[in-house]
């Protein structure tokens, strides 16, 4: 899958490059920002343009989805980024990988449920050996034992991939505030995989018996963020394209796509 995702990557890199009316955004009057590559840049005419259908993607929404995209950018130069720095700074790197492990960990709860619902047992067989293992020898998850089998490598499932082997269409493209690209159907997904972890979390707070759930909840949302955001390697405005939001369009479709046809 990895090999499949560089090369529409690739693909989607040269088709820009090749794109026609591109706007000079270093040019006088275009309203253009060089530096911030400030949406919308240019219009590429897809009747005059076949080549570049394949780039094409549902995206009915795309003017408020743009705004959403430079307000994600935003925020994670001026907070997501710089709170994942000081992460890193201050906590050290076996603590972090111990961190991730665990929340790793509770995710093959949801993770099992999905395979379930979608009739992978194998998979869920999988998930169901690698929690058992990491919950237990690997003491809560912070080890992941099960990794070192080959066999036993994490699976990604979630309830937007449940929807869709369901034969859910994706729906619009859609740009969800912080959390970045989606769809109709994985944005729903999203809030299916949020109450499955919530009702998790929560049967676990009650079995270590704790009364009010509210502070942690609150630290376990801040440390969720700040081990996804350390643990992402995606800037925005870092290609140099001004088609910047065209490709993650294209790409984040594409991966979907391979994810529930898998």
């Amino acid at each position: 899958m990895t090999r499949k995702l560089l090369s529409l990557f690739m693909l989607a890199v040269l088709a820009v490059g090749c794109a026609p009316k591109v706007v000079d955004v270093t040019a006088p009057g275009t309203g253009a920002d060089p530096e911030g590559f400030k949406a919308p840049l240019h219009r590429w005419p897809e009747d005059d343009s076949p080549a570049l259908r394949f780039l094409s993607v549902r995206d009915p929404w795309e003017p408020v989805n743009r705004e959403l995209y430079e307000i994600n950018a935003t925020l994670d130069k001026y907070v997501m980024y710089p709170a994942a720095n000081v992460y890193r700074a201050f906590v050290p790197a076996p603590v972090r990988t111990g961190v991730s492990n665990a929340l790793n960990n509770l995710g093959e709860v949801p993770v099992f449920l999905n395979c379930l619902l979608q009739l992978k047992m194998k998979k869920a067989a999988i998930t169901f050996a690698r929690f058992l293992i990491n919950s237990t020898f690997g003491v809560a998850g912070v080890c992941d034992l099960a990794s070192n089998n080959p066999k036993l490598a994490r699976r990604q499932e979630d309830v937007g991939q449940t929807l869709g082997v369901w034969g859910f269409d994706s729906g619009p493209y859609f740009v969800m505030p912080v959390l970045g690209p989606s769809n109709l159907r994985d944005t729903a997904g999203f809030g299916g995989d949020t109450l499955l972890m919530y009702l998790e979390m929560g049967y676990i707070y009650q079995t270590l018996g704790f009364q009010d759930n509210s502070p942690l909840d609150m630290t376990e949302l801040i440390v969720r963020g700040l081990d996804m955001r350390a643990n992402t390697a995606f800037f925005y405005h870092s290609t140099g394209s001004p088609f910047e939001y065209e490709m993650v369009r294209f790409i984040y479709t594409k991966k979907r796509e391979l994810d529930i046809g898998r």
